[in-house]
């Protein structure tokens, strides 16, 4: 697969306390809601078109096609949620955390030789790490798609 520029909605879901809860409950404990964690990740962004690019520990980032921009937030919305839902139940100061923006990324094969694999990169996903994480974050630019969108 050529790595191309796509315009792209993203989002960055993460778990605040997630270390703190490793913790006290152990990695093993840990590791189990992280694999009902990525199950419950992907099967909320798959109705959108929705791609789960990677994982690392609680983190996850995921890409949208352009055009699911709405639904994308909405369905964003409902998994921090029930991804919340999920990790309370480990340790009841788990919160997931989401931060969803908008922009061209260079999308596609990338990676060492012989184990690249679809990735995505680019100022619009830097910048993104940089906002400060809250429960439920969507950047200016794509609040203000959002509202353009919504009054046509």
């Amino acid at each position: 697969m050529a790595t191309n520029v796509e315009e792209l909605i993203f989002a960055i879901i993460s778990v605040r306390d997630a270390t703190a809860a490793a913790r006290k409950h152990g990695d093993l404990q840990t590791a189990a809601v992280l694999s009902d964690y990525y199950t419950l990740v992907a099967a909320a962004v798959a109705p959108m078109d929705g791609r789960v690019v990677k994982v690392m520990g609680d983190g996850v980032l995921v890409v949208f096609p352009s055009e699911r921009s709405a639904e994308a937030v909405d369905g964003l919305a409902v998994l921090q949620t029930s991804a919340t839902a999920l990790w309370s139940k480990l340790d009841a100061r788990c919160r997931v955390q989401v931060r969803v923006g908008a922009g061209p990324l260079v999308a596609g094969s990338m990676g060492p030789p012989g184990d690249q694999r679809y990735d995505v990169y680019g100022t619009a996903l830097n910048d993104l790490f940089k906002e400060p994480a809250h429960d439920f974050v969507v950047t200016s630019d794509l609040a203000r798609r959002l509202k353009a969108d919504h009054a046509v």
